[in-house]
C-alpha cells in the first residue's frame, strides 16, 4: 500500500525540508505536527485509490482509515492550538488535484503530462505550508520557494519522458519523430527553467537547474536506447539531494522573511 513512485516521495520530502529550514525560528512542535500529517496524507493516497477501485479491499479500507486518523492527528492540533487556518486554504487547493489524480488513476491516465504536472505542483504545496506552519507567517518570498521547487522538478517529467521515448524507440522502432519532438521539448524546458532561476533565485540556487540541464543534454545526445529506469530513478533522488543542498545554501544566505 506505499506509494511506488520513487519519485514523488522526493517530492513530498524536498519542499517541506525546505520550508521548515527555510523558515527563521521554526518552532519544533507545530513543524513536527505538519511533517506528520503531511506524510500520513500522502500515505492515504494508494489505499485510498486502490479501495475506490475495489470496495470490497479491507486492507485498503483499514490503510485508508489509520492514514486518515493520522493526517488528523497531524493537523487538526495546529488549527485551535497554534492558530494556523491558513492551512485550510492549502488542503482546499491540495483536495481537487488529488481527486483529479485519483480520476486519471482510475482511468489509466496516471502518466499523462498535465497529471504529473498537476501532482509535482500539488505536492510543491508542501514548501510554503511547512513555512506557514513552522512560523504562522507566510510571507511572498514563501511562495517564491514553491515556484522554485515546482519549475524543479517539473524537470524530471520532461527528462524521464525523454528517457521512455528513447526506450520506445530502441524496443519497437515507432516513431523517430517523437524521439526528435521530446528532445526538444526536455532541453527547451530545462533552459527556460534555468533562466528562471538566474532572474529569480539567489545565488548558488541556479546551479541546480545547470545541473538538470546538462544531465539532459546529455541524455538528449543519444540515440534510441535500451533505459534502466530504476538507474535513472536514483539519479533523479542524487540530484533532487542536490536541489535540496544549494537551495538551502542559497536561502541561508539569503533568509526568507518570516
Amino acid at each position: 500500500m506505499l506509494p511506488r513512485e520513487h519519485g514523488s516521495w522526493a517530492v513530498l520530502i524536498v519542499p517541506i525540508a525546505l520550508g521548515l529550514l527555510a523558515a527563521p525560528g521554526a518552532r519544533a512542535l507545530p513543524s513536527a505536527l505538519f511533517c506528520f500529517g503531511a506524510l500520513a496524507a500522502f500515505l492515504a493516497r494508494t489505499p485510498l485509490q486502490t479501495l475506490l477501485r475495489r470496495p470490497g479491499d479491507q486492507k485498503a479500507r483499514r490503510w485508508t482509515a489509520a492514514c486518515a486518523l493520522m493526517a488528523a492527528a497531524g493537523f487538526l492540533p495546529l488549527l485551535p492550538a497554534y492558530h494556523r487556518t491558513w492551512l485550510l486554504a492549502f488542503a482546499a487547493a491540495a483536495l481537487p488535484l488529488l481527486a483529479a489524480d485519483t480520476s486519471a488513476r482510475l482511468r489509466g491516465k496516471a502518466r499523462s503530462f498535465l497529471n504529473e504536472l498537476a501532482g509535482v505542483c500539488g505536492l510543491c504545496l508542501g514548501a510554503p505550508a511547512a513555512f506557514y506552519a513552522a512560523r504562522g507567517e507566510l510571507p511572498p518570498e514563501a511562495w517564491l520557494l514553491w515556484a522554485a521547487c515546482a519549475a524543479y522538478f517539473a524537470g524530471p517529467i520532461f527528462h524521464v519522458k525523454l528517457l521512455a521515448r528513447q526506450h520506445r524507440e530502441f524496443s519497437v522502432a515507432s516513431d523517430p519523430a517523437a524521439l526528435s519532438r521530446a528532445r526538444r521539448a526536455a532541453l527547451a524546458y530545462h533552459l527556460c527553467a534555468l533562466a528562471a532561476a538566474l532572474v529569480a533565485l539567489p545565488e548558488p540556487a541556479p546551479l541546480a537547474y545547470m545541473a538538470a540541464l546538462l544531465k539532459t543534454a546529455s541524455a538528449a545526445r543519444l540515440d534510441a536506447r535500451r533505459v534502466d529506469f530504476r538507474r535513472a530513478g536514483y539519479q533523479e533522488i542524487a540530484f533532487s539531494v542536490l536541489f535540496a543542498a544549494v537551495m538551502l545554501a542559497a536561502f541561508r544566505a539569503r533568509p526568507l522573511r518570516g
